[in-house]
């Protein structure tokens, strides 16, 4: 749930707590053939104000259960479709479970597109990603759609794209980088420097990445750490992220990502020790 929906949900409490008891007096002073002065009426009103805070606040609980109830099946859908290789049942469950969740088309083809995006499937994310109207999404939404796009381009091999794509959105980026919880838009910045050979830059954007990363993040983060080692020509280094990232390891992409950066280091070390490469 959003900050900004949460925090609306609970003003609704004292407001919906006011309008109740407003009610009340209302029904109360025209029940009694409106006879009753302010003060009377305010004592209603004060009367009332627990018993309708009660209400309001049942109210709340109960919409917040049945979203965290739809947000909920959303990720299970999620993982249900990682996990079958989005297949039609899978995507079917998806789409149910993305309609209850959201009414905004744009914002639903958004979760869609990140839906297919944890699958592997790049290609298909980029064509809902292409239909989306930015101007429905919010700025946080906006961040996150060319976070995925420019993901898409580099996991695709488009790179001179993505590091295209990059410059002209780079405000995008830079905005959702002033804050917490963006550690998957860290460690796609991260992909980009290491795409254009500032391997300094990508390793200190995958260490902040670290910090608030799930275990899949994590490993990605080791993985391309360990790219950035091999690159600069420290194969202990590099070893060590393999090893860190095969801790973490949760499909099958990462697990051939894992592969190609053991053979890398294994090359590497095998030519530094044959005193072909200058450490």
């Amino acid at each position: 749930m959003k900050a900004f929906e949460l925090v609306r949900r609970c003003l609704l409490v004292p407001i919906g707590c006011l309008v109740m008891s407003y009610v009340c007096v209302c029904v109360y002073w025209i029940a009694t053939g409106c006879r009753y002065g302010v003060r009377v009426c305010s004592d209603v009103f004060i009367k009332t104000l627990p018993y309708t805070m009660i209400l309001s606040g049942a109210a709340v609980i109960l919409v917040s259960v049945l979203s965290l109830r739809r947000i909920s099946r959303f990720r299970r859908a999620m993982e249900n479709c990682k996990e079958k290789g989005a297949d039609e049942e899978s995507l079917k469950e998806l789409n149910e479970a993305i309609k209850r969740l959201e009414k905004n088309k744009s914002v639903s083809d958004l979760l869609r597109a990140s839906a297919l995006l944890s699958c592997g499937l790049y290609e298909e994310c980029c064509e809902i990603l292409q239909r989306i109207d930015l101007r429905e999404l919010s700025s946080v939404d906006e961040e996150e759609y060319f976070n995925m796009l420019i993901y898409c381009c580099l996991m695709q091999g488009e790179r001179e794209l993505a590091v295209k794509l990059y410059l002209e959105c780079g405000h995008y980026f830079n905005r959702a980088l002033l804050r917490r919880g963006t550690s998957h838009i860290r460690h796609t910045v991260g992909m980009i420097y290491y795409t254009v050979g500032e391997y300094d830059k990508a390793l200190k954007l995958f260490e902040e990445s670290k910090k608030e990363a799930d275990e899949s993040l994590l490993c990605e983060c080791d993985l391309w750490e360990g790219l950035c080692w091999v690159r600069l020509g420290n194969a202990e280094s590099a070893r060590d992220c393999a090893v860190r990232a095969s801790e973490n390891v949760s499909d099958k992409r990462q697990e051939k990502s894992l592969e190609h950066l053991m053979r890398a280091v294994t090359a590497l070390a095998n030519t530094v020790s044959e005193g072909k490469y200058n450490i």
